[in-house]
């Protein structure tokens, strides 16, 4: 079946809405890798799960390096490692019953306090992560080490401003932090068939941070500790589409807490949630924030997840959906204007459209700053079933068409500070 990156679907038309969200297409450009084979376990890697091979996965980086690029193979075993860096025109490729693991905590360098990233790339370009194999955090006594604020605590995999850069069919799983960072000013991103599956009770294990221009998130499973992805925290995101995935448990698809780089041609579509906190999820306080808008989610299904939607610009003072869903009129009236700056969130030019969920806590809710509201949003076709509220605060501008909210015990939508809220079915 054809995806919508073979279509090239970029801009999509409601009869009878005009909605307030329309994306660029995506086409990421992919590395170009010579075929040079570099096995580990020539340069003396040995797969027992015992032995430090960090110094020989290195030395065969580094001879890819040195030859122009290549694939370094890790073959089926189970491969020790410290810290490795990646480098441009490179392939790390984990085979089929391959597990590359960290090294325990304990013996990782850096120990409790200093320990760096697993796997690392800076300013490289056309990188390729690939193989039916895992590379695996060991994960379980970090989170330990953490509960009992005894540890910093170091993340998988970063690649930091890195331009054509290709993962696929690979399994990640039990980072001690966040699984993998896209972070900085990259772009040309590819992640497709990506498994991510860890402990939900571990601690900001993010499935992806992503940032970057022009890139495709496909046919991927995610199940962690807290957000699914997350965008727009650690640099601009301008062209993203995110299609055919399946999120287990985690916090959802979000945005922030950080955005003060900007993010917007957002697509999400062809997706489904199953038991998370959230779905759906912008987060931001007026220091973190910055300009979102072109946000376009459609064609999604949610099944028992805690609140399907959630944009609010109080991320430090709102917490879990339970706590976010009972915030009253009067409180929210609490929180007075402030100044306008550099870092308000501002949300605007977004459409849900075509959207089935069903809810275990609340249907929703869209909180923004008294000086700067949510604005023009636009819901076409959802529905939604839950036993709690739906909450708009601060908002203008706010559209439902042929839309059932079906709210427990006959509530309605509760408003503050809202104009411009129209239904019409």
């Amino acid at each position: 079946m054809p995806t919508l990156r073979n279509l090239g679907l970029s801009i999509f038309i409601f009869i009878g809405l005009a909605t307030s969200a329309s994306v660029r297409a995506v086409n990421p450009a992919m590395p170009t890798i010579p075929t040079n084979a570099f096995l580990v376990t020539d340069y003396g890697a040995v797969g027992d799960g015992v032995k430090d091979s960090t110094t020989n996965l290195q030395n065969a980086i580094n001879a890819a390096k040195s030859a122009g690029g290549g694939i370094v193979e890790i073959p089926a075993g189970t491969f020790m490692s410290g810290p490795i860096t990646l480098f441009s025109r490179m392939n790390l490729r984990v085979d089929d019953g391959g597990t590359l693991r960290m090294l325990s905590l304990g013996t990782y360098p850096g120990g409790h306090t200093n320990a760096t990233t697993f796997i690392s790339a800076d300013r490289a370009e056309d990188v390729e992560l690939s193989g039916r194999g895992t590379i695996d955090g060991q994960g379980a006594a970090w989170w330990r080490a953490f509960h009992d604020d005894e540890v910093a605590r170091p993340m998988m995999l970063q690649f930091l401003s890195c331009h054509r850069l290709f993962i696929h069919d690979i399994t990640f799983e039990n980072p001690p932090y966040h699984h993998c960072g896209l972070r900085g000013y990259g772009g040309d991103i590819t992640i497709s068939n990506l498994t991510v599956n860890t402990d939900p009770h571990s601690p900001n294990t993010d499935g992806l941070n992503f940032v970057g221009t022009n890139s495709i998130i496909e046919d991927c499973h995610i199940t962690d500790g807290d957000d699914n992805i997350a965008m727009g925290s650690t640099g601009p995101l301008d062209g993203l589409l995110i299609t055919n995935c399946v999120f287990g448990y985690g916090h959802g698809v979000s945005i922030g807490s950080g955005a003060r780089n900007g993010v917007q041609n957002l697509e999400v579509v062809n997706c489904s949630f199953t038991g998370g906190t959230f779905g759906i999820r912008m987060k931001a306080d007026n220091a973190s924030g910055g300009l979102v808008q072109k946000l376009f989610y459609h064609d999604l299904t949610m099944h028992n997840v805690q609140m399907p939607i959630l944009i609010y610009s109080y991320y430090r003072d709102a917490g879990s959906p339970g706590k976010i869903s009972k915030i009253t009129p009067n409180q929210a009236a609490a929180f007075k204007a402030g100044p306008v700056t550099r870092t308000t969130p501002i949300w605007r030019d977004i459409t849900f459209s075509n959207i089935t969920a069903t809810a275990t806590v609340a249907g929703g809710a869209i909180w923004g700053l008294p000086q700067m509201p949510v604005s023009n949003i636009d819901f076409v076709n959802v529905n939604i079933t839950a036993p709690g509220s739906f909450n708009i605060y601060n908002a203008r501008d706010i559209r439902f068409e042929q839309c059932r909210i079906q709210l427990g015990g006959g509530k309605k939508f509760t408003l503050y500070n809202a104009e411009g809220v129209v239904s019409s079915n």
